[in-house]
């Protein structure tokens, strides 16, 4: 995949997810009842993530992620 297109992937990840932590706070402030959505908008921000990252690094991110589960 070319690098533009990784870098746009991941930057637009990056925007949902941060939008997702947004309305969760919303959610979690003014008690609507939009979870749907934002699990929606999670998990495509985190599959567009994961299209941007190189296989090292997502390999890195497996290992730090298991080191901290195991602990």
């Amino acid at each position: 995949m070319n690098n533009d297109i990784k870098g746009m992937c991941l930057f637009l990840g990056l925007i949902g997810i941060g939008y997702a932590a947004l309305l969760i706070l919303f959610a979690l402030f003014t008690g609507a009842k939009i979870i749907k959505s934002i699990i929606v908008i999670a998990v495509f921000s985190s599959s567009l993530l994961s299209l941007g990252l190189s296989p090292q690094v997502k390999d890195r991110l497996f290992g730090y992620a298991k080191s901290l589960i195991s602990k």
